[in-house]
Formats: structure tokens, C-alpha cells, sequence
């Protein structure tokens, strides 16, 4: 590993208590307020580790430069390494079972498996997939990721610890025709109800009093609206057996996207920097309701395809 990164970066949880010693800040890493920042030179040193610069992804709406101009440079944006790592420092404990619902990018199931973590994630696009595995002999070690839509993709009841993802911002990055792609809905209304049976699988995989995390960013739509994506995540959540346990503001956005300021003389629309990390806590089981599950995407997504 690369010595500017601390040897113990990956060791780093809440609980790692040796003979009832160690000291709140040794074990996590940072300080735990309601306001993270990345480390620039650590993100930059995993993200070479790691080795994710979007290959097979692309966004098909990428054009649209008035959302996307100045953020990664209008490609499919990367997780941060390193928010993963805090995530799970400071709300996973060790050795857990982890289920990610959107495991593209391969970021989080690499840094839950340094970490010591059971890793499993689910993704809809193959050429992903296979992408990641090809990783698996570069890192030198594996994790379980399988093809499927996280939609329909039920869980074994009560078998996992932990949860992370990070799901699409609706159409901000469009990343695929395929049947089920979240990003494909044709409006943001028919985009929450099938995020809600991903969020009611989360709930069903996870044991009692587990937490799910999301990582989730408001956003405007084509016609400029701001949508409140943290607000209905967290109202979706709560009626699916899950309360709001804690509440992450990210501030990981680039200097890059300061570029974009001079238009606030013109549309008073300021630029954003920060995500949100949600934190829930399943607090009783739900109940698949089949009506639910029985998706409409055949006529609510653009221009779909099976993936075949």
C-alpha cells in the first residue's frame, strides 16, 4: 500500500476496542460531525487503487451541459473511496454482512473488503459486472457482485448487518436503456415508487435494528426544479419499516464545479457541492406487497430494452 496512506486506514471502526482501550478519534479516524470532507490526496491515491474511471459506463444524456457541465467532467460520476471508508468506520460494525442495491463502480465492495466486510452487490448492466470481476485478479482479492435488478432482487430475510449504495439521481446521469435501469423512468413521480421496492428489499435482507445507508444528492430536472431526492428517500424509508437515524452532509464536490457560479447573477440557482448521507435504521419488517412489485416499466421507461 501506498505509505501516504495511514497504515491503519483500513482497520479504522467505532468498535475496534482492544482490552477496553483506544481512543474514540484513533478508532474512527475523524471527527464525527454532521459536515465530512474528503481528503484530496488519500481520494486520489484510492481511486488509482481502485482503478474505477467509468470504462464501460457512460451517461446517455450527457449532453445536457447545463446539469452536468463541470461535474466529473460530464461523465458518470465515481463513488468516493473514502466516503465509503467513513461510512463504514463510523456505522458498520466489524466483520459485518454488507448489501449493496447499486453495486456499479465496484468502489464500496472493494472498501468493505479491505476493510474485513462480507460484500454483496447487485447491478443491472453486465458489461459492469464483468468488468469488476476482471479487477478481482489486480486487487488480488474478491467480492460477490451478481447481475440483477434490485428491484425484484429479494434478499434471504434477515441475513444482512449493514447496507450501503448509492442509487441513480433519477435521469441526471442516464446510464443505460436497460428494462429496470432506475435513470430510464420518464418522470421523477414514476422514478420513486420503483426506488421504493429497492428500499423494501433493503429492509427485508437487513436484520432488526440494522442500519442502510444512502448516499443521495438533490438536484434540478430539465425544467431547473429542484428536487428534494434526501426528503423522499427518508419519507419512502419510514413507511417501509425503517426512521431517520442520522443525517451526513458530503461536501466532495471539486473546485471544478465553481466554474459554474457566474451563472447565479442570471437565475439566483447556486451551485451545488455537497450530497447527503443518509443513515436508517430498520426499526420492524416489512411486507412485500405484490401490487408493488408488479412494475410497469415496460410502458414508464425511455426507449427500453432486456438487456439481451
Amino acid at each position: 500500500m501506498n505509505e501516504e496512506i495511514p497504515q491503519d486506514f483500513f482497520n479504522k471502526n467505532l468498535d475496534n476496542i482492544i482490552d477496553g482501550k483506544g481512543k474514540m478519534m484513533d478508532r474512527l479516524g475523524f471527527f464525527p460531525t454532521s459536515l465530512w470532507k474528503p481528503d484530496i490526496k488519500i481520494t486520489k491515491i484510492l481511486k488509482k487503487q481502485i482503478d474505477d474511471k467509468s470504462q464501460v459506463r457512460k451517461s446517455l444524456n450527457a449532453h445536457r451541459s447545463d446539469r452536468r457541465n463541470g461535474v466529473n467532467g460530464a461523465k458518470p460520476s465515481v463513488f468516493n473511496p473514502q466516503l465509503a471508508q467513513m461510512i463504514l468506520a463510523g456505522y458498520c460494525k466489524p466483520n459485518s454482512k454488507i448489501f449493496d442495491a447499486f453495486g456499479g463502480g465496484g468502489t464500496r465492495g472493494y472498501i468493505a473488503t479491505k476493510m474485513g466486510h462480507d460484500y454483496t452487490g447487485v447491478e443491472i448492466r453486465e458489461e459492469e459486472i464483468i468488468r469488476i470481476k476482471k479487477m478481482f485478479d489486480i486487487w488480488g482479492f474478491e467480492f460477490k457482485i451478481e447481475l440483477g435488478d434490485s428491484r425484484k432482487y429479494t434478499p434471504q430475510r434477515d441475513y444482512y448487518d449493514f447496507a450501503f449504495t448509492c442509487p441513480p439521481y433519477y435521469d441526471l446521469e442516464q446510464y443505460s436503456n436497460i428494462n429496470g435501469d432506475l435513470s430510464n423512468y420518464k418522470t421523477y413521480d414514476e422514478f420513486l415508487i420503483e426506488l421504493e421496492k429497492v428500499i423494501i428489499n433493503n429492509n427485508i435482507g437487513l436484520k432488526k435494528d440494522s442500519l442502510s445507508v444512502w448516499v443521495v444528492g438533490n438536484f434540478r430536472d430539465r425544467k431547473g426544479n429542484l428536487k428534494h431526492l434526501n426528503g423522499d428517500l427518508i419519507r419512502l424509508a419510514e413507511k417501509n419499516g425503517f426512521k431517520l437515524w442520522d443525517e451526513i452532509i458530503w461536501q466532495g464536490a471539486s473546485n471544478v464545479a465553481l466554474t459554474r457560479c457566474g451563472k447565479f447573477e442570471v437565475n439566483r440557482k447556486s451551485v451545488r457541492m455537497h450530497e447527503y448521507v443518509i443513515i436508517l435504521k430498520k426499526v420492524y419488517e416489512t411486507i412485500p406487497n405484490d401490487a408493488l412489485h408488479e412494475s410497469k416499466d415496460d410502458n414508464n421507461v425511455k426507449g427500453v430494452s432486456d438487456g439481451s
